[in-house]
């Protein structure tokens, strides 16, 4: 089988054929112009033929063209591999930090020049894909950490609470009280789990492409609807209002009804007596605000508020995974929005907005007839 030839090979190539082709035409040429003017001689002075052969300075002329070929070849060959490791220099360069480059850093840079030629645009282009790869590469990396330490203390929780329980025999009560705690910790285990994945798949942006017109307010009149019955599951009692329209956009019902589910849960956290939810239209799109008359976020904590597992609580003990807010704003921001918290008049306000529905996205879904103005569910 013939061993392909190396770039280098071909490069050293490339020029030894072009310098001896160029000889070779340069050479024919000279030859040819001397047969004509000889001949030409020749022909208007027939006496020339007694003294000096027809095409004597051609043939000089070309026989010492094919002496200096092989001079020529050898030259060739050492100046054009000579060349060819120059101009190669930039690669072997970028192969050497890639040998000693450890995947686990990224911490790599092809060298660029300043030459702006064809090297440094292919430099320059996998210089800023590294870049995009490094922060992806640390992301994942904090990301993975993060998680790691939350699904870590449900499950200590529940290997602690089982390996007590089974040092002796207790009393049912006792069995029981263990139960309980192992079904909270396990239900907040399968919520976190469950958010992860939300969360994975609103980073692809998979469920996004499956976009329809939706009503805003209706998902928010029903949001409010679960809201109100987790209250009175807990039997506890806050005042709901719902203001705004039928208002269409057009999305994924089921990863926005888990942006304003998710809103409306942080509210209830922090609310003391009152959440509001309001949907307009504006110049720019939809607008959904989610208000509640609680403390507020900490000015200190608003910075990190919608980062993934930051919860101001520092003992992480408190309900939550820490993934909501991100979630959501990784939602908003897959359908082309934006998801923002203000303190405003009294009153937190988590604001979601998504831009304005194109003409083709049709009318509004049938159904979509809930009346309009201040509503409490």
């Amino acid at each position: 089988m013939k061993r392909p030839r190396t770039l280098r090979g071909q490069l050293t190539f490339f020029f030894a054929s072009s310098v001896l082709g160029t000889l070779l035409l340069y050479g024919a040429l000279v030859t040819a112009v001397l047969a004509t003017g000889e001949w030409l001689e020749h022909r208007a002075d027939p006496r020339l033929g007694l003294t000096e052969g027809i095409f004597d300075e051609a043939l000089q002329a070309l026989g010492a063209m094919f002496l200096s070929i092989p001079f020529a070849v050898v030259g060739s060959l050492a100046l054009g591999g000579r060349l060819a490791d120059r101009a190669l220099a930039p690669l072997r360069e970028a192969s050497d930090r890639v040998r000693v480059a450890r995947a686990s850093e990224l911490d790599l840079r092809l060298p660029v020049r300043g030459t702006s030629d064809e090297w440094d645009t292919l430099a320059s282009t996998l210089n800023e894909l590294l870049a995009d790869a490094r922060a992806s590469f640390e992301r994942i990396r904090s990301f993975t950490a993060d998680a790691a330490h939350e699904l870590r203390t449900p499950l200590t929780v529940i290997l602690g609470e089982t390996e007590v329980s089974l040092r002796r025999d207790r009393a049912p009560a006792e069995y029981r009280r263990t139960l309980e705690v192992v079904l909270d910790e396990t239900r907040r285990l399968t919520h976190l789990v469950d958010e992860l994945l939300q969360l994975a798949r609103a980073d692809a942006g998979a469920r996004v492409l499956e976009a329809e017109p939706v009503d805003l307010f209706l998902l928010a009149k029903g949001a409010l609807q679960r809201t109100e019955q987790h209250l009175a599951a807990r039997s506890r009692s806050l005042t709901l209002e719902l203001q705004g329209n039928p208002t269409t956009v057009q999305g994924s019902p089921v990863l926005l009804s888990h942006v304003l589910d998710n809103l409306l849960s942080n509210a209830l956290r922090h609310a003391r007596q009152r959440i509001r939810v309001e949907v307009r239209a504006t110049d720019a799109g939809v607008q959904v605000t989610v208000g509640d008359d609680g403390p507020g976020v900490d000015p200190a904590f608003q910075a990190r508020l919608f980062q993934r597992f930051a919860r101001a609580d520092p003992s992480r003990t408190g309900e939550g995974t820490g993934l909501g807010l991100a979630l959501s704003r990784t939602i908003a921001e897959a359908h082309g929005g934006t998801l923002d918290y203000a303190r405003s008049d009294g009153e937190s306000r988590f604001t979601f907005r998504l831009p304005k529905p194109g003409a083709a996205d049709g009318p509004p879904p049938l159904g979509a007839h809930a009346s309009a103005g201040r509503t409490t569910p």
